[in-house]
């Protein structure tokens, strides 16, 4: 197959937003983005400045992105395995 237009899927993503510990402003990129643990569709990133943990929305992040970040996720399980 050959591509005639790549289209809007590799287009790097980035977001700006507020911690909300230091209220810093920050920049997002693709790599600043990290899963919460077992929880699926929460994510979060670190803020630079006073480097507590600031939540992501779902809807504000590229579907790209989250299948990444997605692969990242431990699961674990509560229940007896037999």
């Amino acid at each position: 197959m050959k591509i005639l237009k790549e289209g809007k899927w590799n287009i790097p993503w980035t977001a700006e937003i507020s911690c909300s510990t230091c209220e810093a402003r920050l920049l997002v990129e693709e790599a600043d983005v990290l899963p919460v643990g077992n929880e699926s569709a929460k994510y979060e990133c670190v803020c630079a400045i006073c480097g507590k943990l600031v939540a992501l929305k779902k809807d504000d992040i590229s579907q790209r992105v989250r299948e990444v970040v997605d692969k990242k996720r431990k699961y674990w399980s509560t229940g007896d395995p037999w």
